[in-house]
């Protein structure tokens, strides 16, 4: 039995992304987010914890930013259900079999910070470092990015912001200009080349999960809010044939 409506495969297809609910069962998204409390090392009812950065952190980043390390905790880990799997398959076309849940997924958590909200620029995933993520745009593969939300979201929270049907520009000047655009990092710096349109801020509710596709401009934004925003992501990825 299928889990995605025409409707969502259309919203997928057309817009760039899909924020689905429904695919995890609520007990699980709650023992999900204690073991993120647990491995962030932190109390979620004494805000003087949230400005710890984990020496595991990749990146260490001032409290505002997401804290990005990978984990592989089994109670997160069991979020990412049979439903999610097919969901994936129903999105792309590519057959159920071809996916597997991940054995480890990266962090992305907002905690509250001062002043004015914000977004910062969109981007492509895989486009914003030359240097680190030196990635072919060519063959173009199928691609889904997920982002699992851990936590309730409000406007200003911390939530996604992206950018809806930014995916169809910007792969239409990669494939208008393979030349001039051979890597996600041409492709992301050509985005100023196109009319994106507004950009719509994604509130999520806890146990929401972010589908989109590898051309979706999209970008992270303030929490301003009093509470962290806790999610993790994850993406697939298959060679186009």
């Amino acid at each position: 039995m299928g889990v995605m409506t025409d409707g969502q495969k259309k919203h997928f297809r057309e817009e760039g992304y899909l924020l689905a609910s429904g695919l995890i069962p609520e007990h699980v998204v709650r023992k999900a987010e204690d073991a993120m409390w647990a491995a962030l090392e932190m109390d979620r009812d004494d805000s003087e914890t949230w400005g710890r950065v984990s020496v595991h952190a990749i990146n260490q980043q001032h409290r505002a930013s997401p804290e990005n390390r990978m984990l592989s905790s089994p109670d997160i880990l069991a979020c990412y259900t049979d439903d999610i799997l097919i969901a994936v398959s129903e999105l792309t076309g590519v057959d159920r079999e071809e996916f597997h849940a991940p054995t480890q997924v990266m962090t992305q958590n907002a905690f509250p910070t001062e002043g004015e909200w914000s977004h910062l620029k969109p981007h492509l995933d895989g486009g914003s470092d030359p240097v680190k993520y030196n990635r072919p745009t060519f063959p173009i593969p199928i691609l889904v990015h997920s982002i699992l939300y851990l936590s309730d979201t409000a406007p200003h929270g911390g939530c996604t912001f992206g950018w809806p049907g930014s995916h169809q520009k910007l792969q239409g000047i990669a494939e208008d200009n393979p030349e001039k655009y051979p890597y996600l990092w041409d492709v992301n710096s050509g985005k100023d080349t196109v009319a994106i349109g507004e950009g719509v801020e994604l509130v999520a509710k806890r146990g929401d999960i972010l589908f989109y596709q590898n051309f979706f401009l999209h970008a992270g934004s303030k929490n301003i809010n009093d509470y962290p925003r806790l999610a993790c992501r994850n993406t697939w990825k298959w060679n186009a044939v």
